[in-house]
């Protein structure tokens, strides 16, 4: 293979954080949809393939990556930093189950190969979110420099499981898969105070990834209305996301100081999944159309 193919053995699971961002902007302008007319269902379409493809693309390339280099894989597990990536292509799964979903009347896509895909992908992300913790555990004293704002990825996965879930059948085995995201969410939070108390802030090169905090209040909000729960607390974590956005906007100028990198794809899916709550609200009466 030579030099040519050399580029294959870097190419890590974080390639697959741009197929969250495409599928959660497709989710976004598939639920812009009632106030955009059916010229945003067009967008979610073309954005939705766009984001299948990439995923297929990578999968086969991975693929190809762990034939070629067995231990590619097993050295990203290894790594401090990039192990938390692993749960990218799980979410990924999760996230195309969704949106095949929502885009259901529009594709000629069997729901049983949607079911399947979301079964899979719901399954490794449990796997791999129980398979974090105990990585992290296991570094003891090197563990620190790990915690950054991307070991919330493994959570958002599964936060994300009943929005394709619920439809699809699997009501209680979502929740309880959420209810493990929910339960996470603020344990991670103490884990990047105690970190940034200890050592400090993580590398310029992540600082992007300070945006991955809007992420999981924007998810479960929309958990919570997928389950019928109107009110006071999507609309309070959506207050909370808000905050997060104007928090990690003051880091957005320093993340253009320094050459574009994978983990600056790290602003796509949490905006997107904001932009979705957002338009949720919006529809249902509690916040102007304007504001979605």
């Amino acid at each position: 293979m030579g030099a040519r193919g050399a580029w294959l053995e870097h190419l890590g699971p974080i390639w697959f954080v741009p197929v969250m961002g495409m599928s959660g902007l497709a989710l976004a302008w598939r639920q812009a949809q009632p106030l955009l007319g059916q010229s945003a269902l067009r967008v979610a379409a073309a954005l939705g393939a766009g984001a299948a493809l990439g995923f297929a693309l990578l999968l086969v390339l991975s693929a190809w990556r762990l034939w070629r280099w067995p231990q590619s894989w097993r050295i990203e597990w290894m790594h401090p930093l990039r192990y938390v990536f692993l749960a990218a292509p799980t979410a990924s799964m999760i996230l195309l189950a969704t949106l095949g979903l929502a885009l259901e009347p529009l594709l000629a896509v069997p729901r049983a190969w949607m079911d399947a895909l979301w079964c899979l992908g719901a399954v490794l992300q449990a796997a791999l979110t129980l398979g974090v913790l105990w990585r992290w555990q296991r570094l003891r004293a090197a563990r620190w420099p790990g915690v950054t704002p991307g070991l919330l990825i493994p959570v958002v996965g599964n936060v994300l499981v009943p929005l394709a879930g619920v439809p699809l059948g699997h009501t209680d085995w979502a929740w309880l898969q959420w209810a493990l995201g929910v339960a996470l969410w603020p344990l991670v939070g103490v884990l990047v105070l105690l970190r940034l108390q200890r050592i400090g802030p993580w590398p310029a090169r992540l600082r992007a990834s300070v945006f991955v905090w809007v992420a999981p209040p924007s998810v479960i909000g929309l958990g919570l209305l997928q389950g019928g729960v109107s009110g006071l607390w999507p609309l309070l974590l959506w207050g909370l996301a808000l905050v997060f956005v104007g928090l990690a906007l003051r880091q957005l100028p320093g993340c253009f100081e320094q050459p574009f990198g994978m983990p600056m794809w790290s602003l796509s899916f949490p905006l997107a999944a904001f932009a979705t709550l957002s338009l949720r609200l919006a529809q249902a009466g509690w916040l102007p159309e304007v504001l979605g």
